[in-house]
């Protein structure tokens, strides 16, 4: 385990060493390698860390979804239910879930933020790092949410 997290930081901090300077400097194309690479990035985070619950298409049919209290979301269904419109703000808040929301009652899903940022965490990365890196993985996966979307 202690591995494929250091190898998510590593891409991670591939992205923002590489990608980003490149889009900020003009480079032809630089967004879309970092659309892309943000795409697989969040590719692989859910299928890690959320398909066991949301099932490897996003439906809700994960293999631990039978064994949970509440209905699992059918996560390709979001833009749908929200009048077409990708509910990015609060995709990235249910994700995140540092941010204690009591109207919304007790939190089933893991809080994703705090687990990344423990992944990210390394004595020559501080904390400022951390929070780009956790804020970068969280973007990738609402990038691949949004690719999975259906009418």
């Amino acid at each position: 385990m202690r591995q494929r997290s250091l190898v998510g930081a590593f891409s991670v901090a591939f992205i923002l060493g590489m990608a980003l300077p490149a889009a900020a400097n003009g480079v032809a194309g630089a967004s879309l390698v970092r659309e892309g690479i943000s795409l697989e990035l969040g590719r692989r985070d859910f299928i890690d860390y959320c398909a066991a619950c949301h099932g490897v298409n996003g439906e809700g049919d994960g293999t631990l979804a039978e064994f949970l209290t509440l209905a699992v979301p059918d996560l390709t269904a979001l833009a749908k239910s929200n009048g077409g419109q990708f509910p990015d703000g609060r995709v990235v808040d249910v994700i995140d879930g540092r941010a204690d929301v009591k109207v919304h009652g007790m939190r089933d899903m893991p809080v994703w933020g705090e687990w990344f940022n423990s992944e990210a965490a390394s004595v020559d990365v501080d904390k400022a790092t951390r929070e780009l890196i956790v804020n970068e993985r969280i973007q990738s996966l609402v990038t691949f949410l949004k690719s999975i979307q259906v009418n």
